[in-house]
């Protein structure tokens, strides 16, 4: 089968295509990326040799690229919006991609949404995503599969920013502040099982499926951050003293956001957690709690967070 992927050189994106390729699918990769942001999982010979079109969304471009293709996987979406690459314009691109890929006779198309989505959501980042969901299922596109994220840790530092960065904090201050109560939750997945879900998804080849990308646990943000201090070994504290409000936090980190020229933590991504965004929509699913143990994730690979810091504009937006 002849599948085509948003991004197979990018982070689940490469993931996903190593299902593929083991399954005996052409992989057609739609990425504007010259080269892969790390090799692993794929080889070499594989990323070298695969059919590779530039991500763009006009009709005559996408069509050439999904000629003969029976799935597409989307992950396009905007984390930062940025002078014309705003979420609305990212709903506009991801309509003209569902929209030519029905023409040219692909059959199923799965994308990756995000969890709590909706249309009246006061959030621009969910409210786009819900309205590129609806784009999807108004496509006329024989059948969908959407994927549901809050958030997704690797196997590497490079490819678990968040937890990462964190630990990078934790190891060189002895107070790590969390907003509000640090109640919130948060109920990331590892990209192997999101890949996984993706691929699983896309093999179904006539039912509209809808399903969380969620792990099985559903720590607190306090009790994610306490676990990650004592998985790496970090000495500090970890406080959510109750009167800081998730501004209050990302001004804090502004003078770590100036030296690295990134941004450790964005106002917006805090808000989706703390306002209650970034937990499973079906909590009861079963397929959840097969997957990695966030906690267990961190045992794992504690000794190799925080030794540096990994800007996610240098590796996402301004590598090749």
């Amino acid at each position: 089968m002849k599948v085509a992927v948003t991004g197979a050189m990018s982070y689940s994106g490469r993931y996903l295509t190593r299902l593929l390729l083991d399954a005996g699918n052409q992989v057609v990769n739609l990425s504007n990326r010259t080269s892969p942001i790390a090799l692993a999982p794929l080889r070499k010979s594989e990323a070298s040799s695969m059919t590779t079109y530039a991500l763009k969304f006009d009709e005559d471009s996408l069509s050439k690229a999904l000629e003969g293709c029976d799935v597409v996987y989307c992950t396009y979406w905007i984390r930062f919006a940025d002078g014309e690459n705003t979420h609305e314009k990212a709903v506009e691109r991801v309509s003209t991609l569902f929209d030519t890929a029905r023409k040219v006779g692909v059959k199923r198309i799965v994308y990756s949404s995000h969890t709590r989505t909706s249309t009246t959501n006061k959030h621009v980042y969910l409210s786009n995503k819900a309205f590129a969901e609806e784009a999807l299922k108004n496509s006329g596109i024989p059948s969908y599969g959407i994927v549901r994220p809050c958030g997704i840790f690797g196997d590497t530092p490079q490819e678990s920013i968040l937890f990462n960065n964190a630990a990078y904090v934790m190891k060189r201050t002895p107070l790590f502040l969390l907003p509000n109560d640090g109640q919130a939750r948060f109920q990331p997945i590892h990209v192997r099982d999101m890949a996984e879900l993706m691929f699983q998804v896309g093999q179904n080849s006539s039912e509209n499926l809808d399903k969380d990308a969620c792990g099985p646990d559903c720590p607190t943000a306090l009790e994610l951050f306490t676990g990650l201090k004592k998985s790496i070994g970090a000495y500090g504290i970890v406080l959510a003293p109750g009167f800081l409000s998730t501004r209050h936090i990302t001004l804090a980190t502004q003078p770590l956001n100036w030296l690295t020229k990134d941004i450790l933590l964005d106002t917006d991504d805090l808000d989706l957690m703390y306002d209650g965004h970034t937990t499973a929509n079906n909590p009861d699913d079963p397929d959840i709690q097969g997957r990695r143990s966030v906690f267990e994730w961190m045992d794992e690979v504690g000794d190799t967070l925080g030794k540096e810091y990994i800007s996610s504009f240098t590796r996402y937006y301004r590598s090749n």
